[in-house]
């Protein structure tokens, strides 16, 4: 009797899994026939899961993870849509067209966010790379110019920095791409400084924010420069330079003579801001550190020479505390000639 119980017991769980299985395969038949004859079956089918087998065009790096991404699934992610255009350091202009990317904010967010404490770092295929503050990565930080005149204005409406991958509906060609950042907005109203245009982008970084940092320029004009400006300015696509030490280290930045030319005259800035004729005639620069140390240097010593520069890094990374934020380098100077701690360049044009 017990045993009679037993086998029915045991019998009717599997009839029930029986039944179960049939009203599922019917359910799947019936979903399928639905999609078949162009029907949602009660519900929209979900979207395709973009390919993850394909090529890798992107790689996001976070403190304690890694991420990459193909194309398709790079154009999964949410995407904007806005104008883009640039001004070269030369003054030639690039009309804003409409560029289609995913936001470098968003991307950054996958990797752990950016935050005032940190950076993003856009790494290209050819080795270039840039750093951009939490304020850049925002939005904010950037020149904007009037693509018909050339002359710089105030933003008009927010601006976006993306990793596009398509411009003006077509993928970009292998001569920028696949991947290029763009600082875009909702109408083609301005354009910005040419060396953010970052070409062939395949890695994007989070790194540790640097201390801010202001030197002033005195002459003709005041100005100032900061650690924003500087790296906009020291990029190889803009004013970048280097030289390389007896000792084999390598220092990078800018001309002194370009900075001087921010102030030795009423042009601070474009081409032919540096007064070539005022600097043969001779005028002093004087190099003051935060310690009140001054160096004086002849402006016919550094006219036109590259290798005599602002440097920021030293082997690639930030100067040393004995030196930042900024130390004049270059051949020919000894010593007591590279101060290092700069904090205001002065003019004295006769």
């Amino acid at each position: 009797m017990d045993r009679t119980r037993g086998c029915r017991e045991g019998r009717a769980p599997r009839r029930a899994v029986v039944l179960m299985l049939v009203g599922v395969l019917a359910a799947v038949g019936l979903t399928a026939l639905a999609a078949a004859c162009g029907g949602r079956g009660g519900g929209a089918s979900p979207a395709p899961s973009p390919a993850d087998d394909g090529p890798v065009v992107l790689t996001l790096k976070g403190d304690d993870v890694t991420k990459t991404l193909t194309m398709e699934q790079l154009k999964a992610l949410p995407a904007y849509e806005g104008y883009a255009g640039i001004k070269s350091s030369t003054g030639v202009i690039t009309p804003p067209s409409r560029f289609k990317g995913v936001p470098l904010l968003a991307l950054a967010d996958l990797v752990g966010g950016v935050s005032a404490a940190n950076g993003v770092t856009i790494l290209a295929g050819d080795g270039y790379g840039m750093t951009l503050s939490y304020r850049q990565v925002t939005g904010d930080g950037f020149t904007t110019f009037d693509p018909a005149t050339g002359e710089e204005e105030s933003a008009d409406g927010p601006l976006t920095v993306i990793v596009a991958y398509e411009n003006e509906g077509e993928p970009i060609p292998d001569d920028d791409g696949p991947l290029r950042l763009a600082i875009a907005q909702d109408t083609p109203a301005q354009v910005t400084e040419g060396h953010w245009a970052i070409k062939w982008v395949e890695q994007v970084s989070l790194t540790r924010a640097s201390a801010a940092w202001k030197v002033r320029l005195e002459g003709a004009v005041s100005a100032k420069i900061d650690r924003a400006s500087y790296v906009n300015c020291a990029s190889p696509g803009c004013h970048g330079s280097g030289w390389v030490d007896a000792d084999g280290r390598r220092w990078e930045g800018i001309p002194l003579y370009l900075v001087a030319g921010m102030v030795d005259d009423a042009r601070k800035h474009d081409a032919g801001a540096y007064n070539a004729r005022l600097a043969q005639r001779g005028y002093e620069i004087l190099i003051e550190t935060g310690d009140g140390e001054v160096v004086t240097v002849d402006s016919r010593d550094i006219a036109a020479r590259k290798s005599i520069i602002l440097s920021s890094k030293v082997d690639g990374g930030e100067l040393p505390d004995e030196y930042y934020p900024l130390r004049l380098v270059g051949p020919g100077l000894d010593e007591g000639q590279m101060p290092g701690r700069i904090a205001r360049i002065i003019v004295r044009v006769r």
